[in-house]
């Protein structure tokens, strides 16, 4: 399937696996600033602090708050401190991805945070859309023009024209869900109805040729568009992708809602780039980062962090409620997504990508787990600790839960 094998492996002697012990604002100041941290006062846990912009997270917190060495207390989850990189202790807008990026470099946009700010609350809506788009694989995956497809019974194919050699993946199939809100850590982040019937890849979808830098031998990844009908607006919905030679990745923190821009009223679609991930990634990237594959019926939580405009933000930190073996942020290459351990007491990078590794899987329903962010910005003399927003999901076994931090999302409103 893949025409490379990256030599992520190389990396492990720069990914030293011992853990510093992250600085406290409480007494430190922010990141060894001399100014003091502008904040809200203690957390729940001895010896952390708040961050100054996070009363729309009070009240939301599910189940008993586990305490780990690290000083901020973001939405109930213990993060480290922010503002720990010589280029810039300060959040960062990226300029210069293909994705997600802001060309003219203005300061991160934090105001749906405020109550001022916060987005309203969804009003019951029976109008639906048309989901399209392209399916790309995560990382390495589609070097190969047919990897994403069942070529199994293809016209084309038993014609023996253009038939290629066997290989180790089928069709990747595509399903959306609605999410089950309960407010019960046993059940709340659960998958509710499927939308529609489940879409498989195949040859009669469109190939895109991707120009890429970082990875594929020739250069080219292989994606296919895709369609899914009757999907749901104004309601939170999850996307899960899976298949012969692809593990199981959820996706959460997708809503469709009029003013998105991505949202097109004529033609009744909205546009989303939908991820999968191969197999062999699923354990190259945990090796890359942790030294080892993730334990049987584990899973990994990966994303990024954005602002309330959906732009990329450089310099956050993340973290996760359940116990984790790891957690890392990624390189800036867009093409071919690697932890890199120099960024670990430092925070996101130019593709603002975070994972934690080998978190309990649970049974078939996963098992809750919280990830929020936070990081600096400045206030006057002063540099001002602030939260980067939550979001509730499920790890589920030996798969992966994909949640990127968009702001205070508008489901989120109690």
């Amino acid at each position: 399937m893949r025409f490379v094998i990256h030599s992520a492996l190389c990396l492990l002697a720069a990914l030293p696996l011992s853990c510093s012990d992250d600085k406290n604002p409480a007494t430190t100041g922010s990141g060894g600033s001399s100014g003091s941290t502008v904040n809200n006062g203690p957390g729940v846990c001895e010896g952390s602090t708040r961050p100054a912009n996070d009363d729309f997270c009070q009240g939301s917190c599910m189940g008993d708050q586990a305490c780990p060495k690290r000083p901020v207390d973001s939405c109930c989850v213990m993060v480290g401190q922010p503002g720990n990189s010589a280029a810039s202790k300060y959040l960062k807008r990226t300029t210069d991805t293909t994705e997600y990026a802001d060309p003219n470099g203005g300061p991160p946009n934090l105001k749906c945070f405020d109550p001022e700010g916060y987005p309203k609350k969804p009003a019951a809506s029976s109008k639906k859309v048309k989901l399209t788009g392209i399916l790309r694989p995560f990382s390495n995956g589609g070097c190969g023009e047919y990897d994403l497809i069942n070529t199994e019974g293809s016209a084309w194919c038993a014609a023996g024209s253009n038939c290629p050699s066997a290989t180790a993946h089928g069709g990747v199939k595509i399903e959306v869900y609605t999410v089950k809100r309960t407010g019960d850590p046993a059940t709340d982040g659960t998958l509710g109805q499927l939308v529609g019937t489940t879409v498989e890849a195949n040859d009669k979808m469109k190939l895109v040729e991707t120009e890429v830098k970082d990875s594929c031998v020739d250069k080219i990844r292989f994606d296919r568009e895709y369609e899914y009908p009757d999907v749901p607006m104004n309601t939170e919905l999850l996307i899960k992708t899976y298949g012969a030679g692809w593990t199981p990745l959820y996706t959460y923190n997708i809503y469709v809602h009029e003013g998105d821009p991505d949202y097109d009223a004529t033609a009744g679609t909205f546009t989303y780039k939908i991820r999968a991930l191969a197999e062999d990634d699923f354990g190259t990237i945990p090796t890359a980062a942790i030294g080892k594959t993730i334990t049987d019926g584990n899973g990994v939580i990966g994303g990024e962090v954005h602002d309330c405009d959906n732009v990329r933000l450089q310099f956050a930190r993340v973290d996760v409620s359940q116990n984790r073996v790891g957690l890392e942020y990624f390189n800036d290459s867009e093409d071919d997504p690697l932890p890199e351990g120099s960024r670990r007491e430092i925070g996101t990078g130019r593709t603002a990508l975070y994972s934690a590794f080998d978190i309990k899987g649970g049974s078939a329903t996963g098992t809750f787990t919280r990830v929020a962010g936070t990081g600096l910005v400045p206030d006057g003399d002063k540099d001002k600790l602030v939260s980067l927003g939550y979001f509730d999901v499920r790890v589920f076994p030996n798969s992966v839960t994909s949640v990127t931090l968009r702001g205070y999302r508008p489901f989120q409103v109690k």
